[in-house]
């Protein structure tokens, strides 16, 4: 069995005193151990400490556990950009900046998950991106605020927001593909190899991983 957790364990900001993210956590962790594939509902609870049945009054099958994982890992990413945007006293580039690292950071700290979900979870991949489509969506008024800002200052193309908010997201996802699939490096580097490359004249981000 699992060894109990201490009372100020968390999982992305989550208390891990709660059997819910018990569960995730343990998931999670083996996912990236074992692959997706491999895991069984019954190693899951072997995991976390408690018994199939349990799992069970929680999830129906092992694919809700792996779109529930994903679906809190969404969340915080989404709060980690919406923190720096709209709390930042820098100028907008360099918040998008910052907010990108700390994403990337983010990756770079679980990045055997991140295989998961790229090389093992293609049955669930479909519901994955309308999960990825609707956090897009809704907020994409705090995206429009922030490409408003850039293209005052000159930064960005006079394009529509919802066209800069593709690109960005897609630039995103090609390097976390890139950065996986070549299994090198961080992906912290490679996105400020992308920002230099886009945004030459821009501010240099000060983010610690």
């Amino acid at each position: 069995m699992r060894k109990k957790t201490q009372a100020n364990d968390k999982w992305l900001d989550n208390d891990l005193n709660d059997r819910l993210i018990q569960i995730l956590k343990a998931a999670e962790e083996l996912f990236a151990e074992k692959s997706f594939r491999y895991t069984e509902v019954a190693d899951i609870a072997h995991s976390a400490g408690m018994s199939k049945a349990t799992i069970y009054k929680y999830f129906a099958s092992k694919d809700e556990i792996l779109l529930k994982i994903v679906e809190e890992n969404f969340k915080y990413i989404r709060d980690i950009v919406l923190l720096s945007l709209l709390t930042g006293t820098e100028p907008p580039l360099q918040r998008l900046q910052n907010a990108a690292l700390k994403v990337a950071a983010h990756f770079d700290n679980n990045k055997s998950f991140v295989h998961v979900l790229i090389k093992d979870a293609g049955e669930c991949m479909p519901e994955i991106q309308r999960m990825h489509h609707t956090i897009m969506n809704a907020n994409s008024k705090v995206a429009d605020a922030l490409f408003t800002s850039l293209r005052q200052d000159g930064e960005i193309p006079d394009i529509p927001a919802s066209d800069l908010l593709r690109i960005v997201s897609d630039i995103c996802i090609g390097a976390l593909y890139s950065w996986v699939l070549s299994d090198s490096g961080t992906l912290v580097d490679s996105v400020k190899f992308y920002f230099r490359f886009l945004f030459p004249e821009g501010a240099k981000p000060q983010v610690t991983q």
